[in-house]
Formats: C-alpha cells, structure tokens, sequence
C-alpha cells in the first residue's frame, strides 16, 4: 500500500493542476489550528471520562423510566423512543461538547430501540420491527450528525431489510439481500471520491464500512448455522453456490475497475490472470461465500488506500477460511491441499503481475 501523501504534497499536486488557489496552504493551515485548539486541545482521558460521564447518565435516565413503570406500556415506549430520537436529533445538531455528544448519542440509540420494541410488541408483528427500523434509521442516519450512529444505523437498516427478504422470500431472499449489501459496499468505495464530495458526503464512510462488516459478519454467521443444521426453511430455496457465483461476479467487476484506472489492459495478458485467479478461488471455496466476499474487500481496500476495510477484510478472511476447513465434508488433506492451492494462485498472481508490469503493481504497493 503506497504511502499517505502530506498535506502539503496534495496542496502542491492540486496547485500545479490549477485546482486551488496560491494561498489554500495558508488557509489550510489557519484551518487546522482551530481544529487543534477546538478539538485536539482536551486530553484523551478527560475525554474518555465525559463520553463515560454521559453513558452513565443516559442509564439512570433510563432506568428511572423503568422504574416508574413506562415499560409495561408499549405504545408509550414506543411514543416516547420517538420523542427521544427527535429531542436528541435538534440537541445534538445545535450542541457541542463531548459529554453532549456522547449522551445524545446514548438516549438516540436507546430511542431508537424503544420505537421498534414498543411500537412492535404494541402491534403484535415480527416485521413491524423490521419496517419501523428502515424508516427511523434512514430518518436518524440522514439528520443526526455523528458517525458512530450513522454507522449503527446503517447497520441496522441493512440487517432489517435480509430480514424482511428472507421473511418474505426465504433462502432465496436472505442470500439476494446479502448480495445486494455487497453490490452497495462495492460501489460506495469505488464511487467514494465522488460521493463525499455530495449533499450527502458524510454518511458515505459509515455507510460504506456498516455493510462492510454485516456483510461479512453475516456469511460468517451463515457458515455458523450450515454447520448446525441451517436457518429455519420456509419460502423458496437458493440454487447452491448462487451466493458465491454472485459475490465472485461482483468482485471481478471491482477487479476490472482497478486494472482500468491502474491503465492495465483488462481484456491482456493481466486481466486473464487475475480473473483466472479469483474464479478459481471462487470455485474451491464455492460453499463458502465468506472468502471470496473477503477477497473482494481487500481488494477494495488496497485500491482506495483504507487501511481500515484492509485489515477487517483479512480478519474475516482468516475467520473464513477456519470456517472452510472445518466444514467441507472431504478429507483433511483434500481441505489443507484446497487451501495450498488457493495461497499458491495468488502468489503465483503476484509474482506474474510483478515481472510482466512492475510499474502497476509498484503503484498498487
């Protein structure tokens, strides 16, 4: 992964560009003091004592509902979630200070799981919940300015909507669910530069890295469950393998991408390679999706120079591939040779796109 350019390396590319002024520098660095001063200036464990401060006090505030009896009548809960996400949503916009933020951030999320607790159990419906939490998490993820519930929102949103297709459709739902999750996290990342630069720029990254990790925390949680006998079947079943041929589609989509803005000829020598490679990873891992999906992301991740996405896709990518030798009904040989032969492709890739291009992959490193 190439190194993180300066500041004043960037300032100095985009003023030969003709992209900024002569004087952004100095602006730029006026700017960054008064980020210092505002933000930086208070000691991480003042810090750590207000957030703690204020999760304290949205607790007894919690509880004191609870003991006054609110809990027993769920319309109320569910009215007063509301009136805790819309009371803390206008605090939280207006207000500053860590303890604030923390403490709107806490009574937020609890409101948040009031309204789909309450008006659910009020409603008597298993998907109430599911819809109640698509609309509030949209509503929260798009006015509430803190990435830490962005992110959970987002998270959120995602898991009641494979919830409510694998409800409504079954296996079948539950895995298009899953790979619609991965189609949006692949494309807000290639698309990221663009996206931020949009009204809507800053929910892009907790977006992005929410679906990341239900995406991947859900294969994983699906290989769990094969394991042990499945999900509970009702609706229609899922060809076998659709959700690994789909993942392996996109990734190669995202692989083409970056050999296009790396200047690599995708249709060459390099792009059979390369797409040889993932298809026939994708093809020895074909019953469990988690490692091409994680193969995807760490792609993803090494492309667009975030470190975060590359170290959780090589988390899960371990996970997976734990999960891929315990739970393939061959030998243990057969298994320790599918994984041998899965590390050789890519460092037999490696080695290949090294000598045939040095300069693409010395940019890529």
């Amino acid at each position: 992964m190439a190194r993180r350019p300066s500041l004043k390396e960037v300032l100095a590319g985009l003023q030969a560009e003709g992209q900024v002024a002569p004087d952004a520098e100095a602006r730029a660095r006026s700017a960054m003091e008064v980020h210092q001063r505002t933000h930086v200036a208070t000691p991480w464990f003042v810090k750590a004592l207000a957030g703690f401060g204020a999760w304290v006090a949205a607790a007894f505030f919690l509880s004191f509902l609870a003991c006054v009896g609110l809990w027993k009548e769920e319309a109320v809960v569910g009215v007063l979630g509301l009136v805790l996400c819309g009371g803390t949503t206008l605090l939280r916009r207006t207000a500053q200070g860590i303890f604030l933020e923390q403490l709107t951030l806490a009574l937020c999320l609890a409101g948040s799981a009031m309204v789909s607790a309450g008006f659910g159990v009020a409603l008597d419906s298993e998907l109430a919940p599911a819809f109640l939490q698509l609309v509030l998490g949209a509503v929260l993820l798009a006015l509430f300015p803190d990435a830490i519930l962005r992110f959970l929102m987002a998270a959120s949103m995602a898991a009641a909507a494979v919830f409510l297709m694998w409800r409504v459709m079954g296996e079948l739902g539950l895995q298009l669910g899953l790979l619609a999750c991965a189609v949006l996290v692949h494309g807000l990342f290639l698309e990221g530069a663009r996206l931020r630069r949009g009204r809507w720029g800053d929910v892009v990254g907790p977006s992005a890295y929410a679906l990341a990790c239900g995406v991947l925390g859900s294969l994983l949680s699906l290989s769990f469950f094969t394991l042990f006998g499945g999900l509970p079947s009702h609706g229609a079943g899922a060809p076998d393998g659709l959700l690994t041929l789909g993942l392996t589609a996109v990734t190669l989509y995202t692989a083409w991408r970056v050999m296009k803005e790396l200047e690599l000829e995708a249709s060459g020598v390099a792009g059979a390679a390369v797409f040889a490679a993932l298809v026939l990873t994708a093809l020895m891992t074909l019953h469990t999706p988690a490692v091409i999906a994680a193969v995807g992301m760490m792609v993803l991740g090494f492309h667009r120079r975030a470190s975060v996405l590359v170290g959780l896709a090589a988390a899960f990518l371990l996970a997976a591939g734990g999960w891929y030798y315990y739970d393939l009904g061959l030998t243990l040989l057969a298994k320790a040779l599918a994984l041998m032969g899965s590390g050789l492709v890519f460092l037999g890739l490696r080695l290949f796109l090294l000598r045939r291009f040095p300069a693409a992959a010395a940019e890529v490193r």
